[in-house]
């Protein structure tokens, strides 16, 4: 018992000092680091808040990034990363203005990652804010850098004011318009190319309407050349249209091989797009026709055994139905496959593939056949599946208290105010409970912080155990205190639930000669919300203050008891 003593304390220590290192990697980061839920608050707030927008983390909590900017600032940002949000994906180098708690603007560069729960469900974004106002910068020697860029660049560019003239040129462009720069700028565009003019007009349209500008190819008067056009709105800070940036780009020896390539179209496909590693293909509805004989090696499967649909029946159960799906939507829409599942390999056992395939069509668009690729993977997604593991453990043990692996402080008031928000909205009761172990100073003077330790870990076991519903949550409030969760739960039924709690905690009967009660014991505070009674509570600490406060007329009134304190209303 020792031992197992010994190494569970050892475990504990290793698992504090591993927190404590990342707590102090993100406290003395110089970037901001920060969560927000799927509704784009703030759940977490580094301390660097202070620096970047003069507020303490616990005045970020519950905002969102758009609560801080201005409002223009808001609705621009805030277009974007709805954008990146339905996608789920990470970005990078999203700059953006803040203002201050004392008025001030900053810029700041965002970058950020999703977070998905352990089922896979998105449940935000985790992310760093870099302070861009406090970088160096010599504006006169970078104004004369981006001037001979602008100016010595291998391809055309220009500013163009919304009446279609030029604003500006570089050399590149004036040259190939056979003029100097002075001898365009303040010119109509019409002037010198007016093949491009409806192009710019249609631009200007999207634009104005806010939609994106799509890329242009035409030929110069010459019909000689031919260039590719690339063209951004620009707008002044109002969000006003101001003109057109166009940078255009001789294509002339791409388009020449490109009709060189045109006859060989299927073959510059494979090679280009596909890169097989081990191909295959199949005919237009999906049936496998051939394969490399590398196939067998890395699969197990003859070439028979693949042929057809046979192939299907050595795919592991739980990845048969969905690669189904995505050949069936494949076939019907033509779109590329791409998955990755497992094969039952005759020697090796279950063994992780990646196929891919795209359609080749004729000139009517009717698919002629398939072609594919197949890709061990194993050893990467092998690799893959245990950084996934790896990285719900850390999010798990972010939540979770080392020493009682019960629910930590900043969990306990996550939930807490998810089920106040629930129970607002349906007028379902909500209790919640303050414990405290009596006398804890004193048994850990007496007995020794090792045996203090063994007695929360008892503690929180039966706190655990004596709540019955898997909505109920208790969790380590903070040294020897607790908290507990009842959603959907009223006075009566609170009042049970605590006296279960006291007599399960008197029941282990852990000695305590330094406790008028010589065992182990505990006191209580509770309180019970219910919207249609509490109508002035609007905030979930209410209830923490309010349960505190109970709490506090247990030991006042000799502990190893509960009370019940009413909330206002």
């Amino acid at each position: 018992m020792t031992d197992y003593d010994n190494r569970e304390k050892s475990a504990d220590i290793a698992l504090l000092k591993e927190m404590n290192s990342l707590r102090d990697i993100i406290e003395n980061n110089s970037d901001w680091i920060w969560e927000v839920d799927v509704a784009g608050r703030y759940t977490f707030s580094s301390a660097k808040s202070i620096e970047l927008l003069g507020r303490l983390p616990h005045e970020v909590i519950g905002k969102t990034p758009f609560d801080f900017m201005p409002k223009d600032e808001a609705h621009r940002v805030g277009k974007l990363f709805a954008e990146i949000a339905a996608e789920r994906i990470p970005f990078a180098g999203l700059q953006n203005r803040n203002i201050r708690a004392d008025g001030s603007e900053v810029l700041i560069e965002s970058s950020g990652i999703p977070l998905f729960d352990h089922n896979g469900e998105f449940k935000g974004y985790r992310g760093i804010d870099r302070n861009l106002s406090n970088l160096p910068y010599n504006a006169s020697q970078r104004l004369f850098e981006l001037e001979s860029i602008y100016s010595s660049a291998p391809a055309g560019l220009c500013f163009i004011d919304t009446a279609l003239h030029y604003l500006t040129v570089n050399d590149y462009l004036a040259e190939l318009l056979g003029k100097k720069t002075a001898e365009v700028n303040g010119h109509k565009v019409a002037d010198f190319l007016p093949g491009i003019i409806p192009i710019l007009q249609s631009a200007l349209l999207k634009a104005y309407c806010n939609d994106s500008i799509p890329d242009a190819e035409f030929p110069m008067p010459d019909k000689q050349r031919v260039f590719f056009m690339r063209i951004n709105a620009a707008r002044y800070p109002s969000g006003q249209v101001s003109g057109l940036s166009v940078a255009m780009i001789d294509i002339s020896a791409l388009k020449k091989m490109e009709e060189k390539l045109r006859s060989s179209k299927q073959h510059y496909r494979n090679m280009v797009e596909l890169n097989p590693q081990i191909p295959w293909t199949a005919s237009p509805d999906g049936m496998i026709t051939n394969v490399s004989s590398r196939f067998e090696k890395i699969t197990g499967l003859t070439r028979e055994e693949a042929l057809a649909d046979r192939w299907l029946r050595t795919i592991h159960a739980d990845d048969r139905h969905p690669t189904l799906i995505s050949w069936e939507h494949s076939l019907q829409t033509h779109d590329p496959l791409d998955v990755e599942i497992r094969f039952c390999h005759v020697e090796k056992g279950w063994n992780w593939m990646r196929i891919r395939a795209v359609p080749s069509v004729d000139e009517q668009g009717n698919v002629e056949c398939w072609y594919g690729t197949a890709e061990d993977i194993h050893e990467r997604k092998l690799l893959e599946l245990k950084l996934i593991k790896a990285n719900r453990r850390l999010e798990i043990q972010a939540r979770t208290d080392s020493l009682t692996k019960l629910p930590n402080r900043r969990e306990f008031k996550k939930v807490l105010a998810h089920e106040f928000m629930r129970a607002r909205r349906s007028a379902s009761p909500l209790a919640v409970l303050m414990i405290d172990i009596d006398y804890f100073k004193n048994f850990n003077d007496c007995y020794g912080h090792i045996s203090g330790d063994a007695c929360l870990r008892l503690v929180a076991r039966a706190l655990r155990k004596s709540l019955k519903r898997s909505t109920d949550i208790v969790a380590r409030y903070g040294g020897e205190e607790f908290a507990a969760i009842l959603p959907d739960t009223d006075q009566k039924g609170a009042s049970l639930v605590a006296e279960h709690i006291l007599q399960s905690i008197r029941a282990m009967g852990i000695k305590h000669s330094e406790s008028k009660f010589r065992k182990v014991t505990i006191s209580l505070g509770v309180t019970v919300y219910q919207s249609h009674l509490h109508s002035s509570i609007t905030d979930q600490s209410d209830l923490m203050l309010t349960a505190d406060q109970a709490l506090y007329y247990s030991k006042k009134n000799g502990r190893n008891q509960f009370n019940l304190a009413e909330l206002p209303c």
